[in-house]
C-alpha cells in the first residue's frame, strides 16, 4: 500500500471536510470518512493507513501555519502559542 505524501495530505483535507460537516454536531460523518480511511482496510493495512493519515494532517497542519502567516503576518510559533493558551483556558 505504498502512497506518496500528496495521497496522505489528501485523506487529511477529506477527514477534514467531514469534520467541517458538523464540527459542534454529532460525529457521524467524520467518524465514517475515518472508517472508511482505517478501520475499513485489511487488518495488515490499518496501521500504515493510520501513519498515512497522521503524517497527512501533520502535513496540512503545517500547510496552514504556512497560509496564516502569509495572511497575518503572524509566525508560526506565534499562531501555535495562540491555539494553545486558547486549549489551555477551554
Amino acid at each position: 500500500m505504498p502512497r506518496t505524501p500528496a495521497d496522505g495530505a489528501q485523506l487529511a483535507v477529506d477527514l477534514m471536510n467531514a469534520w467541517l460537516d458538523t464540527p459542534d454536531g454529532p460525529p457521524d460523518h467524520f467518524v465514517a470518512c475515518l472508517e472508511r480511511q482505517i478501520v475499513e482496510l485489511p487488518p495488515e493495512d490499518r496501521l500504515p493507513a493510520a501513519v498515512e493519515l497522521i503524517m497527512g494532517m501533520t502535513h496540512l497542519s503545517g500547510a496552514l501555519l504556512v497560509l496564516v502567516e502569509e495572511a497575518t503576518g503572524a509566525g508560526a510559533r506565534e499562531t501555535l502559542q495562540a491555539f494553545a493558551q486558547f486549549y489551555e483556558m477551554n
